[in-house]
């Protein structure tokens, strides 16, 4: 692949990976016992992909527990339910990044 077409291709992971820690950070923020999650939301790009997650600092050590439940607290999925509403997005502009690559 060229170079403009891999810049364009990290450019979307990027934005992807930016919307799923927004749209993580805004389902969080309005949990009166956990707000303060909401700003342990990260990613990281390595390549051409990104990993979304909660950093492993203050309140972020605690999001197992937040997002899979515990034995005496149930489930607060945030992460994959964002990552779904991402996923038509993300595969339509990688999409266009392949066609433009390719010249059709």
């Amino acid at each position: 692949a060229s170079a403009k077409t891999v810049t364009a291709a990290r450019v979307v992971v990027a934005k992807g990976a930016l919307n799923v820690k927004n749209d993580t950070r805004r389902s969080i923020s309005g949990h009166p016992s956990w707000k303060r999650l909401a700003s342990t939301v990260n990613y990281d790009i390595v390549g051409l992909s990104a990993e979304v997650g909660y950093d492993d600092v203050g309140q972020g050590e605690l999001a197992g527990i937040y997002e899979f439940g515990s034995s005496r607290r149930g489930p607060h999925p945030t992460l994959y339910p964002a990552a779904d509403r991402e996923a038509p997005r993300f595969e339509r502009a990688i999409l266009d990044v392949g066609v433009k690559a390719l010249g059709w």
